[in-house]
């Protein structure tokens, strides 16, 4: 007599991801808070930054400050 396996469905289990979302839901008190326009200003600073650097204002902007 042969036995069949049963079949496990492939999709994800859903209380294991309520569980998850719980979880990363919650904000700890001790994590450092970042306020959106901080983070706005720091994006849009490192992003002038790579521009300048691309079209070499910043290596132009150095030679004529120090003359090299």
């Amino acid at each position: 007599m042969a036995v069949k396996k049963s079949k496990k469905k492939g999709g994800p289990n859903i209380q294991q991801a309520a569980g998850l979302i719980r979880y990363f839901d919650e904000e700890s008190e001790d994590a450092i808070q970042i306020s959106k326009g901080a983070l706005y200003f720091a994006c849009i600073s490192v992003s002038i930054v790579i521009y300048l650097l691309n079209h070499g204002v910043l290596q132009w902007a150095w030679t004529q400050l120090t003359g090299f």
